[in-house]
């Protein structure tokens, strides 16, 4: 639990300052964090996962400049462009495919794919179409002996995938895995979570408030089935950003207030806005939050 109880912000100067800091502090640990992946010497392989809003984007770029400033190679693949079109599964959920099943993915291309690269071979690197469902292409890339490659998707904790990689990986899992107290009121990890992925998708994804708490009982259950219980990797991050609950509030309260008023999740909205109320701090602004912040994915650019 991240107790606030001390702070006071009562000018803008005071909040920009804190913004710094907290900026500050996240960037030397997750330096830090991802300096470890590099303990092992030879590494090819680095998986890279987290649930979602937990700030992979960001994680895979910093990931990517630390091994370009080794004199190595960055080679990012989406686990997302194995998984199986629509045509080519059984397990399919109504009209919708269950992408969080470790059935959606075609190991056995996944598998010969990763022996084929690791062995210096020309691959095929499949592009998945989330519109169409299914794979809509293929790019050539040919191996260099200086390449490292990024693994990243949710899936990268699942043993079915991990397997196929023998010794030469290393593993970073990303999370929110901080509780937040101010003022009597705590917003726990998972709602912090929802807070960046309702304001995200509401943003860049036309998704209403509605349409968002519909869909999030559904990611959370898969999560606590399929992602939680294997979520076990050799360098941990904890996005979490002590001052995002008084940034994210002024977006949140907006979209949540366009809530249905018939809604059935009309007063989970409203216990939500109450809570939001609080940290809704006038001096603070997301003009203060760096470009390259990750909580610039869930807010979006300047």
């Amino acid at each position: 639990m991240r107790h606030l109880k001390n702070l006071n912000i009562n000018s803008e100067s005071e909040a920009e300052e804190f913004v710094k800091q907290c900026e500050a502090q996240f960037s030397r640990d997750l330096d830090e964090a991802i300096e470890h992946v590099f303990d092992v010497e030879d590494v090819r392989i680095i998986t890279l996962s987290g649930p979602t809003c937990s700030g992979k984007t960001t994680t895979a770029t910093k990931l990517e400049e630390r091994i370009e400033r080794s004199g190595k190679n960055a080679v990012m693949l989406s686990i997302d462009d194995f998984f199986f079109g629509r045509d080519d599964r059984n397990d399919v959920d109504g009209e919708a495919p269950d992408y969080d099943s470790v059935k959606a993915i075609d190991l056995e291309y996944l598998q010969t794919f990763t022996a084929d690269l690791l062995a210096g071979k020309t691959v095929h690197v499949p592009k998945f179409s989330f519109t169409e469902a299914k794979r809509v292409g293929y790019e050539e890339y040919t191996p260099d002996s200086r390449d490292i490659y990024i693994y990243e998707g949710i899936q990268a904790v699942y043993p079915e995938v991990t397997s196929l990689f023998g010794g030469k990986y290393r593993s970073v899992y990303i999370r929110l895995d901080e509780d937040v107290e101010y003022n009597g009121v705590v917003l726990d990890s998972n709602e912090l979570r929802f807070l960046r992925r309702i304001v995200r998708d509401y943003k860049f994804r036309d998704a209403t408030a509605e349409f968002s708490f519909h869909l999030w009982q559904t990611v959370r259950s898969n999560e606590e089935k399929n992602i939680f219980p294997y979520a076990k990797s050799d360098v941990y991050i904890n996005s979490f950003l002590p001052y995002e609950p008084f940034i994210i509030s002024h977006y949140a309260i907006d979209v949540l207030s366009t809530m249905p008023k018939d809604s059935q999740y009309r007063d989970e909205a409203d216990a939500l806005i109450e809570k939001l109320r609080v940290f809704d701090n006038p001096y603070f602004s997301d003009r203060m939050v760096p470009d390259n912040s990750v909580f610039r994915e869930f807010i979006g650019a300047r």
